[in-house]
C-alpha cells in the first residue's frame, strides 16, 4: 500500500476525481495528477465525507447547503472548501451504483450517444458517464455557479436582503 492515506492525498495532492473501484478489498480510488491513483477500502461517499469534515462540514451538510443555494434537489455539486475554491460534481458512472466525483472542472466532454458521454481529463483519463453532454455541461455550470455564490458573493454586503 502507498505511504499516504486517502485524506492526506486529498489535502495535499492535485486530486481530479474520486471514482468507484470495486475489487475484493477496495471500493474506490482517489485520482491525482501529482501522485497517480490510490485505492481505498472506503466508498466514494465516505471519502467525500472525510474531506468535507476536514474543511468544516460533513457531506450531508454540504449537500443540504448546495440544495438550498441552487434550489436543486437531485445530485447537486458541493463546495468542499470555499477558501481553497474546491468544488465537486457528481456524475453517474457507467456500470457503477456510486457516482464519479469530479474536482477538476476543466475536463473535456466527448458525446457517445444521446444519453452517454466521456469525460476526459488533462492526463487523458476518461470515464463513460450516463448523461448527455448537455447535462454534463449543465452540472459543471451549476458547480461553478455554486462556487461563485459561496466564495465571491456570499461574503459581500448586499443592498437587498433576502
Amino acid at each position: 500500500m502507498n505511504e499516504f492515506n486517502e485524506l492526506d492525498m486529498m489535502k495535499n495532492f492535485n486530486v481530479f476525481a474520486i471514482t468507484p473501484f470495486y475489487t475484493k478489498v477496495h471500493s474506490s480510488q482517489v485520482l491525482t495528477y501529482d501522485y497517480g491513483k490510490i485505492a481505498s477500502t472506503k466508498n466514494t461517499y465516505q471519502l467525500l465525507d472525510d474531506i468535507c469534515i476536514y474543511f468544516g462540514s460533513d457531506l450531508n451538510g454540504r449537500l443540504k447547503s448546495a440544495r438550498r443555494i441552487l434550489r436543486k434537489r437531485k445530485n447537486p455539486p458541493i463546495i468542499i472548501s470555499e477558501e481553497r475554491g474546491i468544488v465537486a460534481c457528481q456524475f453517474p458512472y457507467k456500470d457503477y451504483r456510486e457516482p464519479l466525483w469530479v474536482f477538476d472542472l476543466t475536463f473535456k466532454v466527448q458525446p457517445v450517444d444521446k444519453n452517454h458521454c466521456n469525460i476526459i481529463f488533462h492526463n487523458n483519463e476518461r470515464f463513460l458517464i450516463r448523461l448527455s453532454a448537455e447535462k454534463v455541461w449543465e452540472r459543471r455550470r451549476l458547480a461553478l455557479a455554486l462556487l461563485c455564490e459561496t466564495k465571491y458573493i456570499s461574503g459581500r454586503r448586499r443592498f437587498i436582503n433576502f
